[in-house]
């Protein structure tokens, strides 16, 4: 239930930490974790409807091919700046679309053709293109000189904007990085505070511990501080205690079978972009499950940890935490294990991957009160006191079982169903009048008593308006269900399928933007009314728009979450386009030529 508080409906972003760029460079645009770009004047709710595409990239017709672009693109002067999740490279392109430079690490193994083998040939291009273990899946950060962005293989990256050359590279896997884990990747995105260059990452290991034969479920999530110009590391925040051995293992039960722990507990990988206040140097992310269980003692016999699935506090000099707040405890899982605890009422999985929104809030009698906000995959979105992290607030949340029809009803001003997949993921956004959240509804995937049957797609997606005191639902922009998905053979055809909104929304100048999953549709709203102003078809699509100097920018391919077509539960595409679209004519960007 949602908890009443007495709140105006004024939100101000506290903007002392910056001033309003019309570049997008970096993940949420700004460190307060806004996604609103305020200093958009070209793009209106009036003009953004005649959106063409300006450029595209690989050009049309062109015979070179880039792997997927999962994360929003970065903008800077024009200039784009993106990494591939398949056949892992980055990239800047020119505010022409045409190219600057190309990196890729040294360290990795690059596919090339076999012997009469053509670049062109299908065998080549699905070993170019697979899903790879060292992609980019987040977005870079821009600053001044250089450029900054991870891979899921570990490494960290400062490169020169100019040339592409490296600054220097820090790989969290290697024996010298603390606490280095075989499976250490890093799938937020970098932002640059208190000249201190901020990541987060972990092991993911959820998805390996569903194996059997693994028996080393023993990674933490972790955040850490960089000197910005050598990669030297200032501190490193851990996110639970450290895993020790359990012997005897533990045991969980659930209907898809047993599941053993030998090390425990573990915290998975933060996904969660930090965000920052420079008026008290405080850091705030969201984590994710545990992924091994703690041993139950006679004072306390939970099997999860306090830091899993909640949204932490840190102090940006030294990376101690000002306080921890769960929002869903009991979460230990693997995805060997059941989403959905018949006997607890529980769903599981049901991380913070959204980043905590700084925001200030005045109530009735005129005091001012600093807030963090965010939106979990239980389907809720949080308002904490920033000082103490204090629960203030939350919407509604959908707590019956995984079946149709719902029981209990929900509440209307339910955001999302909770899942493996969906409820708010990340990417929430506001603009200081309203705050904007993506939805995902796939309550069914994972959560059933048999394991064979839970293989099912969403079955919704939605962006909505609510009031900054998540008391009022201005309005709801509902996708259409798509008819039939998938086919043909081996694929499985599923019908009356959800469109998830997945992506990051961008808000800028009165206009909503986000890219839909299953349609792969970037869609454009009005931001007072909820609107439709504009829909272009993208393809398969999973990154989040950019707006900058009256263009917009989205990256396309999609190998998520199941990188394997048979899944069918949204296109997938192994190859990806860089797009920019704008007004038709003469604009800023065009004008800027090869910066």
């Amino acid at each position: 239930m949602l908890r009443t508080i007495c709140l105006l409906l004024l939100l101000t972003p506290t903007l002392h930490a910056q001033t309003a760029s019309p570049d997008w460079g970096m993940y949420n645009y700004d460190v307060l974790g806004t996604r609103h770009n305020s200093a958009e004047k070209t793009l209106s709710n009036k003009n953004v409807g005649q959106l063409v595409e300006k450029w595209r990239y690989p050009a049309v017709g062109a015979s070179e091919e880039i792997g997927v672009i999962h994360a929003t693109p970065i903008v800077v002067s024009g200039s784009v700046y993106f990494g591939t999740a398949t056949d892992p490279a980055f990239y800047k392109l020119y505010p022409d679309g045409t190219l600057a430079w190309s990196y890729r690490n040294p360290a990795y193994t690059v596919v090339t053709p076999k012997e009469n083998e053509k670049p062109s040939d299908t065998s080549y291009r699905n070993r170019r293109f697979q899903t790879s273990p060292n992609g980019i899946l987040g977005s870079a950060l821009v600053d001044q000189k250089t450029v900054y962005f991870a891979d899921i293989g570990g490494w960290i990256y400062a490169l020169d904007t100019a040339t592409g050359k490296e600054r220097w590279k820090l790989n969290t896997r290697a024996k010298d990085f603390p606490d280095a884990h075989s499976l250490n990747c890093l799938f937020a995105s970098p932002i640059l505070v208190d000249s201190k260059l901020i990541l987060a990452g972990g092991t993911l290991e959820q998805v390996v511990a569903a194996f059997p034969g693994y028996k080393a479920a023993n990674g933490r999530g972790f955040v850490m501080a960089l000197n910005p110009a050598t990669g030297q590391l200032l501190w490193k925040y851990d996110v639970g205690p450290k895993p020790e051995p359990l012997d005897p293992p533990i045991v969980i039960k659930d209907s898809w079978g047993e599941h053993k722990f030998y090390f425990g507990p573990a915290t998975s990988s933060i996904w969660s972009t930090p965000s920052f206040d420079a008026t008290t140097n405080t850091i705030y992310f969201g984590t994710d499950v545990n992924t091994a269980p703690r041993r139950p003692t006679p004072d306390n016999p939970r099997t999860d940890t306090p830091q899993s699935c909640a949204i932490i506090a840190l102090d940006v000099t030294t990376g101690k935490e000002h306080w921890v707040t769960q929002i869903n405890s009991g979460d230990v899982w693997t995805n060997a294990m059941r989403s959905y605890d018949p006997v607890a009422g529980k769903y599981k999985d049901q991380s913070i991957g959204d980043t905590p929104k700084i925001m200030t809030i005045r109530d009735t009698s005129g005091v001012m009160s600093k807030v963090v906000g965010a939106g979990c995959k239980n389907g809720g979105f949080y308002l904490l006191d920033a000082a103490t992290g204090k629960e203030i607030a939350h919407t509604p949340i959908y707590t019956g079982p995984p079946t149709y029809p719902l029981q209990p009803t929900p509440d209307k001003r339910m955001l999302a169903l909770p899942s493996l997949m969906g409820g708010l993921q990340t990417g929430c956004a506001t603009d200081g009048v309203r705050i904007y959240t993506n939805g995902i509804d796939a309550l069914k995937l994972g959560s059933q008593q048999m394991q064979m049957l839970s293989g099912v797609p969403p079955t919704g997606g939605r962006v909505t308006a609510i009031s900054l005191d998540l008391t009022v639902e201005h309005w709801r922009h509902e996708r259409p269900l798509i008819p039939s998905i998938g086919g043909p053979k081996p694929k499985m055809v599923f019908t009356k399928v959800g469109d998830p909104v997945a992506s990051g929304i961008a808000v800028a100048y009165g206009v909503v933007y986000f890219t839909t999953v299953a349609s792969g549709k970037l869609v454009v709203l009005d931001a007072a009314s909820g609107g439709l102003l504009k829909e272009i078809v993208v393809g398969p699509v999973w990154s989040g728009p950019a707006v900058s100097r009256g263009r917009v920018y989205v990256g396309t391919g999609n190998t998520l979450f199941n990188p394997y077509d048979f899944e069918a539960f949204f296109p997938k595409k192994y190859t990806g386009t860089l797009h920019s679209f704008g007004l038709p004519g003469e604009d800023e960007v065009g004008r800027m030529g090869k910066k």
